[in-house]
């Protein structure tokens, strides 16, 4: 199987960098094109007041800021990349973009959380296994 276009999810944490890196290598691998995808989740916040479009877009703006742009100069350099920022739930986000972009395979992280933790948070990449099309290959990584 070949990899030409590979969506590698990423978001802000430091283990981004080393999804990243291993969505490089299968592009340099296969001769691929790669894209980044960030997901906001709105849904997800700790305030009691929800987030007004203004500021989900503000959150938008300062994702791709902070997260896909440390990730770019750290890791890609003069790799050429399309980047995504979108809001939605994660998992849906995620495989909705790889079918618009057309994607071959998804690369992303997880950290492998078990028993009640993984219960109450959920898995984000268990839920892209289990609904996505594509192939995925999921990175370990700890924070």
């Amino acid at each position: 199987m070949e990899f030409h276009k590979i969506l590698i999810a990423i978001d802000n944490r430091k283990s981004s960098e080393k999804v990243a890196l291993s969505g490089l290598q299968l592009a340099k691998q296969f001769n691929g094109q790669i894209a980044l995808v960030s997901i906001l989740d709105p849904d997800n916040g700790t305030d009691e007041d929800p987030a007004t479009t203004r500021e989900l877009d503000d959150m938008m703006e300062h994702n791709l800021n902070h997260s896909q742009l440390s990730v770019i100069e750290k890791v890609f350099k003069d790799f050429p990349i399309k980047s995504y920022v979108e809001k939605g739930v994660p998992y849906k986000a995620i495989i909705d973009i790889a079918e618009r972009w057309g994607a071959d395979v998804i690369v992303m992280g997880t950290h492998g959380r078990k028993g009640v933790p993984h219960l109450l948070i959920g898995s984000v990449a268990e839920q892209v296994i289990r609904h996505s099309k594509k192939t995925v290959v999921v990175i370990p990584v700890v924070n």
